[in-house]
């Protein structure tokens, strides 16, 4: 079994030398999922790529969804059949390059009276010709007693029936890394807390940026042909480096998720729960835990974490309280929160709500291109569009050179992508193989890691230590944290509690109970001192408690109005 690709501290050492040395035909800002899959399109294309990141790679939106790949069902209430379609072909593509990251669940639509069921199932046999759902998945309407049946906690009264369908699951944050180090794997220079402090024009022509090092403070500069703002909530404020009459175009949307404990609310499949204004939002059963989400509210406020305000949590279990028949649901339950800003274009006398969620592509007099909008399922087909642009500017400007092209965006697998569509089976072969690994290891590292769980799981078989628990109730283990740390350029403490193992998200506990011997570890291969140590601790157990604070946030509109 060859072993993972190293994509370490030390990458990051030689990529920082490598980025002030050489000049790319791409220089991508922004390390979410948008930015990640530029890069990866890119380097298929056989350009060569450069992607820096402000703080650590899916820091922001593109960890903080509801982590669904959409089939695009949604948008046909909006008549928008183009976008159906293509939401539909690009979750069968995401589903093919990653299986672990697609994984196939139920959800469960309660309709209340006979003229919703029947509008729900017109709606989804539409769907179902339109996305040329497979056999296997396609919808079905359940009667009163059958949906009882599914989802027995579900409120009796007033209930007619449902209809049930399939959506996607993923792991937001799990999928940007894996297209971040596919984009690696082909030869693109990324570095995380890398951030673009202005740009070098010349000729009227953006041909670089100036860098800065968040963690050392050293001052470099990157030279490209083409540079892409893919920089989500925060593409303004990197248009705007530039200067020379830019404008912002940006209305950030705030959404938020919370998460309860299964115990609490215990269901099985996702449901759809509407709200008191006439939205629906999502309960997601994920391990012990289930999450529910998403609001849709007017933001002004810091970008980088923005606050949760308690008139969200309230609505948020409102719906859940007004669709379950489990005793109420209060913030007491309330185990893990997040929330995350969409990019959104500003479009005048248009609520959240209404805005559209297509991507759009600027490009300003100095040449810088900005993408904003779009959709987590879509990302692919955004890189594969801003990829050809960055193509065709370099071949009329004579600068493609003659390049080897590594593959097609919507066929080659991302990394961790070898599991094959049973992922369960997968890991099952796995444990089998492997039996000094405990199953319910295996289980969270296939479903984490991919194919990359193999080797990791390898390693722990011929090495006691790494079968360690870092707490003897979690399966988080010694050997997953190594391999973050070789493989995955954890350089936080963070990093790897909130988005490589998602242990802050949706372990009851945040991962406070293992934050210190993660911390020793970590710290050990980075080389921190006692008291770097100490305040990775101390600034980790601040930001859960600052997370789940749930004050009342600055909003451009009241809460009355904002969730209009």
């Amino acid at each position: 079994m060859a072993s993972p690709l190293e994509f370490s501290h030390r990458t990051r050492t030689q990529n920082l030398a490598t980025l002030a040395r050489e000049t790319f035909d791409l220089l991508v800002i922004g390390g979410g999922i948008t930015g990640a899959g530029i890069a990866r399109d890119a380097a298929l294309r056989g350009l060569s790529v450069a992607l820096v990141e402000r703080r650590d790679f899916a820091c922001g939106t593109s960890s903080r969804s509801s982590k669904l790949i959409h089939g695009g069902v949604r948008y046909l209430a909006q008549g928008d059949v183009g976008l159906v379609i293509e939401a539909a072909n690009e979750r069968r593509v995401v589903r093919r390059l990653a299986p672990h990251l697609a994984r196939p669940m139920q959800m469960l639509v309660p309709v209340h009276s006979r003229g919703g069921y029947a509008k729900l199932s017109v709606g989804l046999l539409a769907y179902d010709r339109l996305a040329k759902v497979s056999k296997d998945e396609r919808y079905r309407m359940l009667d009163r007693n059958a949906a009882l049946a599914h989802e027995p906690s579900l409120r009796a009264d007033r209930l007619y029936g449902a209809g049930l369908y399939y959506e996607y699951v993923t792991d937001d944050a799990r999928l940007v890394m894996a297209t971040i180090k596919s984009a690696a794997a082909l030869g693109a220079v990324v570095t995380n807390y890398i951030e673009v402090s202005g740009f070098v024009v010349e000729n009227g022509r953006v041909t670089g940026a100036t860098i800065r090092d968040a963690l050392t403070g050293a001052d470099a500069a990157v030279k490209a042909r083409v540079i892409v703002n893919a920089a989500g909530p925060w593409v303004d404020d990197v248009r705007l480096l530039y200067g020379h009459g830019e404008a912002r175009r940006l209305h950030p949307s705030k959404g938020i998720h919370i998460v309860v404990p299964h115990t609490r609310l215990s269901v099985s499949r996702i449901v759809v729960m509407p709200t008191s204004d006439n939205r629906s939002v999502f309960c997601v059963p994920h391990d012990g835990t289930v999450y529910i989400g998403t609001t849709d509210t007017n933001y002004v406020g810091p970008l980088d974490e923005p606050r949760i305000g308690l008139d969200d949590v309230t609505y948020l279990l409102d719906a859940a309280n007004g669709t379950f028949s489990v005793p109420t649901l209060t913030v007491a339950d309330v185990v893990g929160a997040w929330a995350g800003l969409r990019p959104l274009l500003h479009e005048e006398g248009k609520k959240p709500t209404e805005l559209s969620r297509k991507d759009e592509i600027m490009v300003n007099a100095g040449g810088l291109i900005s993408i904003a909008g779009g959709k987590l399922t879509t990302f692919r087909r955004m890189a594969e569009r801003i990829g050809a642009m960055v193509e065709k500017h370099l071949r009329e400007h004579g600068q493609m050179g003659a390049p080897a092209p590594r593959g097609e965006s919507d066929t080659a697998r991302l990394v961790g992508g070898d599991t094959g569509d049973d992922v369960a089976g997968y890991a099952a072969r796995l444990q089998a193989n492997h039996p000094a690994v405990p199953r319910d290891v295996v289980e969270r590292l296939a479903n984490l890691y991919g194919s990359e769980a193999d080797a990791i799981i390898e390693s722990m078989a011929a090495d006691p230590t790494l079968r360690e628990r870092c707490e003897p109730s979690l399966a988080l283990t010694r050997g997953e944290i190594a391999y973050a740390l070789r493989s995955e350029m954890v350089m936080r403490l963070d990093d790897f509690l909130e988005r490589r193992s998602r242990l802050m998200l949706f372990d009851v506990d945040n991962g406070l109970t293992v934050v210190q011997s993660v911390a020793q570890t970590i710290g050990a291969a980075l080389g921190w001192t006692a008291s770097q140590i100490a305040d990775e601790v101390a600034n980790y157990a601040a930001h859960v408690r600052t997370v789940k604070t749930f004050e009342s946030p600055e909003e451009s509109a009241p809460a009355s109005v904002a969730h209009a």
